[in-house]
């Protein structure tokens, strides 16, 4: 009854946030100005279609990332068969909410398509995403040091910069506290965890491999090469979005504003991010002199991109899933099984 009653107030919060967002954009924004702005924006459609294209290229590097992971691991899957899983997982990401998130159905497939070190194929999947929010961060709060004039000029900017700084303090804590030493091995608190529950002993195991990677500097250089190539995409599909609309905004704008906007919305504080990116588009950009009405159809037009190939996620899925015999009902529902089951990291 208490998980319940706490899924549904954390439910009503984000949507209070969002509502609250929604009103604060709209008291911004004239309807008939964005509507003549998302008008014009449609007369350029080469703009538009590089940007989609461009943010294709992210999600390869991103899935090329991961690809490195599990080879590390000694997990060697077709490059096409990663792919597939990748897309699926952002099918996932943007559509279906609730328990099947898109790392969960990542760890699920994974595991299907492997027979060995399975423990390992799992926890790439998490490795991968923190590997990339914090190379997000790192770059994130040099990118602003490097443009601290900008920043410096600008209150809402100094707040951005300020919320930077304090997420790389603590990401630096974090993971200066997980890799020092084996947690397992000198505090009675995590041998306890570990004999007193099934989960505690796959942590366990889970991190064990996250501290291996101290000696594998090669595959972590390899991650944030592919994290930076996953950024400098982003950048450029953003800018090509950003040309339909008019904007002349620099390309250093758009790259020392791109990681706020991933880091900060990375927090999920209303469904999808709405409202909470289309605010930080409006009060970062603003700050070089873009209107409010190009802002916010920036960041939409942002998130269609990225749909469009969450979508193409959906149909890799479907396909998916009637070659393994299944509809996508049963599909899905194996998969929330399996998540219910704790079974993705054996």
């Amino acid at each position: 009854m208490k998980n319940t009653t706490a899924k549904w107030a954390g439910r009503f919060a984000r949507l209070a946030i969002f509502a609250i967002l929604v009103a604060w954009l709209a008291q911004r924004l004239d309807v008939a100005t964005l509507r003549e702005v998302g008008r014009n924006a449609m007369r350029q459609p080469l703009w538009i279609s590089g940007g989609v294209l461009f943010m294709l290229l992210t999600s390869f590097a991103a899935a090329l990332r991961w690809r490195g992971l599990l080879g590390t691991q000694g997990v060697v899957l077709p490059t096409s068969a990663i792919m597939r899983i990748f897309f699926i997982g952002q099918f996932f990401n943007s559509f279906m909410l609730g328990a099947c998130g898109g790392d969960m159905v990542r760890i699920y497939y994974v595991l299907r398509g492997t027979t060995a070190r399975r423990t390992e194929a799992a926890t790439t999947v998490l490795i991968d995403r923190g590997i990339g929010i914090c190379v997000q961060i790192l770059l994130g709060c040099l990118l602003i040091l490097v443009n601290w004039a900008l920043f410096r000029a600008h209150a809402t900017l100094q707040t951005a910069a300020l919320l930077m700084f304090s997420c790389g303090a603590g990401t630096a804590l974090l993971v200066g506290a997980l890799l020092w030493k084996n947690l397992f091995e000198h505090f009675a608190l995590f041998r306890r965890l570990e004999q007193a529950t099934p989960l505690g002993a796959r942590f366990r195991r889970a991190y064990e491999e996250l501290l291996r990677y101290r000696q594998r500097p090669r595959a972590l250089m390899s991650a944030f090469f592919f994290s930076i190539l996953n950024l400098l995409f982003q950048v450029i599909a953003t800018a090509s979005l950003g040309r339909s609309l008019g904007l002349h905004a620099a390309f250093g704008d758009y790259l020392v504003f791109l990681p706020i906007i991933s880091v900060l919305t990375a927090i999920p504080l209303t469904p999808g991010s709405f409202g909470v990116r289309e605010g930080l588009f409006v009060l970062l950009f603003q700050a070089v002199g873009v209107s409010a009405h190009h802002a916010v159809l920036l960041s939409l037009l942002f998130y269609a991109a990225a749909l469009v190939w969450s979508l193409v996620g959906g149909l890799v899925f479907l396909g998916h899933s009637a070659g393994a015999g299944f509809n996508w009902r049963e599909e899905l529902a194996r998969i929330r099984q399996s998540g219910d089951e704790n079974s993705v990291t054996p």
